[in-house]
């Protein structure tokens, strides 16, 4: 028989064990929720961070887009434009100007069949910018000017641009006219956008013809379509809305003349000297002097303005 003293030892020990048992059990289960736990907590994390990399990419492409297409300070956004026939303006996408436009018809008559004895109308109608083409082009001997040190100069003129520019010799908004430098003889089709808005183009000689003729010839024409204001020596009156400005022209050597004078125009239009046949160091313009209005060739290294038509 166990004595008294046995008997406690044997009580204690036997409690011992049963409350060991009982806290190895509960370590087990807490180990097994907070398992389950992490691996539940693990899952959203799997499931978020490729939204959160799209997110990113999505944000990497926004900003490829923004980013300045070259060194020079012009931000091209976006490389089209919308013409807007109700209000005769052109929004340009690629620096966000936004134009004045006027359409003009130019009506000739012809003789009809001569059995009937009737005569016959042929009407053209064309779409001109009624401002200066002013977005940035200086690439290599591409070059476009206006005067620096006068605000005004820029926005109310517009840029000159020197034909190789005027052209987009550089590809820069198409690779159609890629090559048209100064004594470079390019193949460029009519119509050639050059650094004209996406769907419009520069004149050609038939553009510059039918305009002049529309105004009355080239003895007439210039006081119809020169501006109201802006010129030395008389301003003109203006009557289909064109508003040719004297901006005048960017000389060879990078010097402004005759501003406030002249207005210059380029065409897509090539000179090509016949003592050279496989070189073109000038091509088409329109001049507007404030009594006359002359199509000539010119040199090409001079900067002039820039008007264009729709396409």
């Amino acid at each position: 028989m166990l004595n008294k003293f046995s008997f406690c030892a044997l009580a204690f020990f036997m409690a011992f064990l049963f409350n060991f048992s009982a806290c190895d059990d509960s370590s087990s289960s807490n180990d097994s929720e907070s398992s389950e736990v992490s691996s539940s907590s693990s899952k959203p994390e799997e499931v978020t961070e490729p939204e959160s990399s799209e997110v990113n990419s999505s944000s990497s492409e926004a900003e490829e887009v923004a980013e300045p297409e070259s060194s020079s300070s012009e931000f091209v956004y976006k490389d089209s434009s919308y013409y807007d026939a109700e209000k005769n303006t052109l929004t340009d996408f690629r620096n966000g100007k936004i134009y004045k436009t006027v359409t003009i018809t130019v009506t000739r008559e012809k003789d009809g069949d001569e059995e009937e004895g009737a005569e016959e109308k042929s009407d053209t109608t064309l779409v001109w910018m009624a401002e200066n083409l002013n977005i940035k082009y200086n690439k290599g001997a591409a070059r476009s000017y206006c005067l620096e040190d006068d605000p005004e100069d820029c926005s109310k003129y517009g840029l000159r641009y020197t034909w190789s520019a005027a052209m987009d010799s550089m590809g820069r908004f198409s690779k159609a006219t890629a090559g048209c430098g100064y004594d470079s003889l390019c193949t460029a089709k009519i119509p050639a956008r050059g650094s004209c808005p996406k769907g419009w183009h520069l004149p050609s000689s038939y553009d510059f013809n039918d305009l002049v003729d529309m105004a009355g010839g080239k003895n007439n024409a210039a006081k119809k379509l020169m501006a109201t204001s802006g010129w030395k020596k008389g301003d003109g009156t203006d009557d289909y809305g064109f508003a040719a400005l004297p901006a005048g022209f960017w000389t060879k050597n990078g010097d402004a003349d005759l501003v406030g004078s002249s207005a210059y125009f380029w065409s897509m239009v090539q000179y090509v000297p016949s003592t050279s046949p496989s070189r073109s160091y000038q091509a088409g313009i329109m001049n507007i002097t404030g009594t006359y209005v002359y199509i000539e060739g010119y040199d090409k290294r001079y900067a002039f303005s820039v008007r264009c038509v729709l396409d």
